[in-house]
């Protein structure tokens, strides 16, 4: 810089040091295209550019009284716009996260979501299944599957063979299967399913 122009800026920083506004405004635009296409390579984006560069200017503006201690302007203002580029990429990353855990699980929780009214929308259709078979099937599927029992505790309390509580309790699984699979249910979904 030529000693004319390095005197015209210590000039300049005086008035800025003195609380000179207009002074300020000249050093701002002064410097503008160089911090702004050095800022623009850091944030890639000419908004988030021009807020790095406003957020470093008010710091150097409300700091203005270590203006006067600074011997490389240029410098000084390329320090200011680098620690807000900093700033704002740290910022962004962490938005970045935050949008994407907050995706994350809003996906999750639309699953399960999704999932539970898979679920409730099968067992209804097993209930209603359930209420078609004959009585006696009926109640073998509900002991064996509402409370619980196996075979054997099954043909003791009905009064039956083994050999009859296993034919009924295979015949209603085969029904339960077959009314849900003419529901729309794959039989891959039956798999994962106790029924």
């Amino acid at each position: 810089m030529a000693a004319n122009k390095l005197d015209q800026e210590h000039e300049l920083i005086a008035r800025i040091v003195a609380g000179d506004e207009k002074a300020f405004t000249t050093l701002f635009f002064n410097y503008l295209p160089v911090l702004q296409s050095f800022a623009l390579k850091f944030t890639k984006s000419d908004i988030a550019a021009e807020e790095v560069i406003q957020d470093a200017f008010l710091r150097i503006w409300l700091n203005r009284d270590k203006l006067e201690s600074v011997e490389n302007v240029k410098a000084y203002l390329y320090k200011f716009v680098s620690n807000e580029c900093l700033s704002y990429l740290r910022k962004s990353l962490r938005e970045t996260k935050i949008l994407e855990n907050a995706r994350l699980n809003q996906q999750t929780s639309s699953n399960d979501t999704i999932d539970t009214i898979n679920l409730n929308e099968i067992n209804a259709l097993v209930t209603v299944a359930v209420s078609k078979l004959p009585h006696q099937r009926r109640k073998i599927y509900l002991l064996s599957r509402v409370e619980g029992k196996n075979i054997q505790e099954i043909a003791e309390m009905l009064n039956l063979s083994t050999n009859t509580v296993k034919n009924s309790l295979v015949s209603a699984l085969k029904s339960i299967r077959i009314y849900l699979v003419s529901h729309g249910i794959s039989l891959v979904i039956l798999y994962f399913i106790v029924i």
